[in-house]
């Protein structure tokens, strides 16, 4: 076959792609043998720039927010802004067909609480991921995840700053998550909207700690450098079943306050150090789904911790010199999304074994954050374990090894 009749049908093939929207193709330019790199020198990298505008509310999560500030009024509604830059991927890996040609990238985020006295500017740089999940000809509806550091808040104090139990730090962990529709103006230009979840928090490192929560639709403007790329979608082969055991050793810290009688001022109990041992059993059933569960035996100095007061009102901080009041044994269920080599893991566990005392977490326990993997098997994560799904009680710094084999069930 001669590279013009090649072209002519790979141009059929393209027209009948067009019309048939987000359908994978039975029949493609590369089972043809032919590599749009080389027919059409397509470039390596699609980059864009955004500007996103936020406009939304506060969710009421704790008594600052509601109103126990200096100004006596609920800190309800927020604006923010984003710039961005990004890439679209264009199908030149497996895992971009598997998932529909994601976008990623990083922004810079800027929010503005109409407080600035107690709250200040705080500003997040965060990577981000587009999961496009019904694609048109020249529209998208998906999903948008972001991860990052947030620094420039004006976090408690309790002499400058005594009402903001929200924030207990000057740099918080940034988690967005986000509902988009986007439309392609032009070959260049694009608009998109959508509705996104923010979350602000330090993990408990450092107390005061509620956190921030928000909820805002918001608007975007993107610019391709390059006219974006004619995607066809190439149909993956089935995916070989496999078991994996994950071994993971992980480590963190964390704070405990309490409350002076004397004064109602918040103090630090101290600093207390996290240690996690896991094993999981887990069954990845496609390119993009993996399941298991397993048990984690974690180690927390912070184990039936007592305060106490002497005559004059001075706190006795009591630690237990018991090994048992600091052991807990969890018994969990967990997924996994995987992109390529990155999962986004979740777990939510039980613990089956563990010392009874007055101020014990919940029973129920969950874990939400990043693995990712390198060729030789081993891996590093971030996980924030927390309970009631929203209160952030350590956040996990993981290093781990898999042990994998092949199922053809």
């Amino acid at each position: 076959m001669t590279t013009r009749t090649k072209i002519g049908i790979l141009f059929i093939l393209l027209l009948f792609g067009a019309a048939g929207g987000n359908t994978a193709l039975a029949w493609s330019p590369l089972k043809l043998g032919l590599k749009l790199d080389s027919l059409f020198h397509q470039p390596k990298r699609y980059s864009f720039f955004s500007t996103r505008y936020h406009a939304g509310r506060v969710l009421q999560t704790n008594d600052f927010l509601r109103g126990e500030n200096l100004r006596g009024n609920p800190i309800n509604s927020f604006n923010a802004i984003a710039f961005s830059y990004g890439v679209q991927t264009a199908g030149q890996k497996e895992w971009h067909h598997i998932l529909n040609f994601p976008y990623y990238g990083f922004s810079f985020y800027n929010a503005d609480f109409f407080n600035s006295q107690e709250l200040g500017y705080p500003t997040a740089l965060a990577g981000f991921m587009g999961f496009p999940l019904v694609r048109g000809t020249r529209s998208v509806f998906g999903y948008e995840l972001g991860f990052g550091l947030s620094y420039n808040w004006k976090a408690y104090d309790a002499y400058r700053n005594p009402f903001n139990v929200a924030i207990g730090s000057h740099r918080t962990v940034y988690v967005d998550v986000s509902a988009f529709y986007s439309y392609d103006l032009t070959k260049r230009w694009q608009l998109k909207t959508g509705l996104s979840f923010t979350h602000f928090s330090n993990g408990a490192t450092k107390k005061p700690n509620a956190g921030i929560n928000l909820v805002s639709p918001f608007v975007e403007v993107n610019y391709s450098l390059r006219d974006r790329p004619l995607l066809v979608r190439e149909a993956q082969p089935a995916y070989n079943k496999q078991l994996e055991l994950a071994l993971q050793l992980g480590a963190g810290k964390k704070q405990e306050i309490y409350r002076s009688p004397d004064d109602d001022e918040l103090k630090t109990v101290g600093n207390f150090s996290v240690i996690n041992i896991s094993a999981a059993l887990l069954k990845q059933y496609s390119w993009k789904n993996k399941f298991g569960a397993g048990v984690d035996l974690s180690y927390d100095t912070q184990g039936n911790v007592a305060i106490n007061y002497d005559s004059s009102g001075l706190p006795i901080v009591e630690k237990s010199d018991r090994m048992i009041d600091k052991m807990r044994l969890g018994i969990y269920g967990t997924y996994e999304f995987c992109v390529n080599r990155l999962s986004i893991a979740s777990y939510l566990g039980v613990y089956a074994l563990r010392e009874s005392y007055d101020s014990e977490p919940p029973l129920i326990y969950q874990k939400f954050g990043l693995k990712y993997h390198f060729r030789n098997d081993m891996y590093i994560g971030l996980l924030v374990r927390a309970h009631k799904f929203t209160v952030a009680d350590v956040i996990e710094w993981n290093v781990g090894y898999r042990l994998r084999w092949r199922r053809n069930n």
